[in-house]
C-alpha cells in the first residue's frame, strides 16, 4: 500500500515536471510576434512604378533590424489582383480569412476596394489606403479604415481656392462620372458658392477632336478660362487633356492628381507644360526626412520621391503603433491609429479623423505646377 503511494506521488511528480517541461518549450520556441502586412494591388502598375514599394521594402527591412529584440518581426508581400474586380475580391476574401494577417495596404482599383475594404474590416483587419478611395468609405465609423492622402473633397476644395485665388472667372468642368470624381466636382462647386469664381459649364465626355470642337466653341461663347479635369483612369486622363490642348492651348487647366505620376509624365510631358494639380502628400523637410533621403539614395542609386516616402511611412505606421501597444492584435492597433496626436513619419504628421479620414489643413494642401515633366 505504502509503495503504492510512493508510487502514485512518483508518477505525480513526474507528470508536473513534464507539464512545467512544456511550458518552458513553449515560452522558448514560441518566436517573435509576427507582423503581416500584405499589399493588395494590380502588381504590373505597382512594380511599374516601383517607387511604392521601394519604400515599403526599406522600411520593413530596417524594422526586421530595429525591433529584432524586442520580439516582432515583419513581413510584406505583394498579393496581386490583375486589375480584376472578381481576382480582386477572391484575393481579399482569402486575406479576410487568414488568422496571421495583421494589416492590409490596399492600393486596388476604387470599385474593388469599395467593396474589399468592407470585406476586411469586418474580418477585423486594419485596412490603409495609400493612394486613397471613395470619400463614402470614411464617413461611416468604421474604426478599422484609414485613408493615407486627402479626400476628394478636401482636393476639390483645393482646386477650387486655386482658382478663384488666381483670378480665374468663369470655369468649366469636364469629369467622367465615377463616384470619386462626382466626390470632387461637387466639393469644388460648393467651395466656389461665395467666391467670384463660378462654374458655367459641365461636360461628362469627350471622345475626340471634332467631338470637342463644339464644346470648344461653347466655352469661348461662355469666356470659359480654366477647365478643370477630373477623369478616373490614367491613360483616359491624358487622352481628355490631349485633346483640349489640341484645340485651346491658352486655357489654365486644373487637374485632378492622377496626372501625377512620374512615368505617365516622361510621356506626356509636353502637353503637361503648365497644368496644376493639387498635392496629395505635403512632405514636411526635417532631420528625420533628410535622414531618410540620405539611406534612400544609399540603397537604391536615386532620390525618393512623394511616393517611396509614403511606402515607408504606411508600414512604419502600422508597426510602430504595434510595437509601442506591445501587440499584434489588429483592434488594438486599430485603436492606437485614432490616438490623439497622431503619428510622426519620416515625411510629415499623420492624423486621421474618426472615420479614417486623413485630417488635413486644406489652406496648406500646396498646388503643383507641371514644369518639364515635374510637377513642383
Amino acid at each position: 500500500m505504502k509503495r503504492a503511494v510512493l508510487r502514485s506521488k512518483g508518477y505525480l511528480v513526474l507528470l508536473m515536471l513534464a507539464l512545467l517541461g512544456v511550458g518552458c518549450t513553449n515560452s522558448v520556441d514560441s518566436g517573435p510576434q509576427m507582423l503581416y502586412i500584405p499589399i493588395l494591388a494590380d502588381a504590373s502598375w505597382l512594380l511599374a512604378d516601383g517607387t511604392f514599394i521601394s519604400g515599403v521594402d526599406m522600411a520593413v527591412e530596417e524594422l526586421n533590424r530595429e525591433y529584432a529584440d524586442k520580439g516582432f518581426t515583419v513581413r510584406t508581400e505583394v498579393i496581386d489582383d490583375q486589375a480584376s474586380y472578381e481576382l480582386g475580391v477572391e484575393k481579399a476574401a482569402e486575406l479576410a480569412g487568414d488568422a496571421a494577417v495583421t494589416a492590409v495596404l490596399n492600393l486596388q482599383n476604387f470599385d474593388v476596394s469599395k467593396t474589399t475594404g468592407d470585406m476586411l474590416a469586418s474580418a477585423g483587419k486594419v485596412v490603409l489606403f495609400p493612394y486613397g478611395a471613395y470619400d463614402s468609405l470614411f464617413t461611416r465609423d468604421n474604426p478599422y479604415l484609414f485613408c493615407g492622402v486627402p479626400s476628394f473633397a478636401v482636393l476639390g476644395e483645393a482646386m477650387a481656392r486655386y482658382v478663384d485665388e488666381a483670378g480665374y472667372r468663369r470655369a468649366a468642368v469636364y469629369y467622367n462620372g465615377v463616384q470619386s470624381q462626382n466626390e470632387l466636382v461637387t466639393a469644388f462647386e460648393r467651395a466656389l458658392l461665395h467666391r467670384e469664381a463660378k462654374v458655367v459649364d459641365y461636360v461628362s465626355s469627350i471622345v475626340s477632336a471634332s467631338h470637342f470642337s463644339t464644346i470648344d466653341a461653347r466655352w469661348k461663347a461662355l469666356g470659359v478660362d480654366a477647365v478643370v479635369i477630373a477623369q478616373y483612369g490614367l491613360e483616359p486622363a491624358f487622352r481628355v487633356l490631349e485633346i483640349i490642348r489640341g484645340s485651346s492651348s491658352e486655357l489654365a487647366i486644373i487637374g485632378e492628381p492622377i496626372f501625377n505620376r512620374a512615368n505617365a509624365l516622361a510621356v506626356h510631358k509636353d502637353i503637361a507644360e503648365g497644368m496644376v494639380v493639387p498635392s496629395t502628400l505635403v512632405l514636411e523637410e526635417s532631420e528625420r526626412l533628410s535622414s531618410f533621403q540620405e539611406r534612400y539614395r544609399g540603397k537604391y542609386g536615386h532620390d525618393a520621391d512623394t511616393w517611396a516616402v509614403q511606402g515607408y511611412d504606411m508600414v512604419r505606421l502600422i508597426v510602430d503603433t504595434a510595437v509601442e501597444l506591445g501587440t499584434t492584435d489588429p483592434a488594438l492597433i486599430a485603436q492606437g491609429l485614432h490616438a490623439e496626436g497622431g503619428y510622426t513619419g519620416v515625411g510629415r504628421s499623420i492624423q486621421f479623423e474618426p472615420g479614417g479620414a486623413l485630417a488635413v489643413d486644406v489652406t496648406q494642401l500646396p498646388m503643383l505646377t507641371c514644369r518639364d515633366g515635374q510637377f513642383r
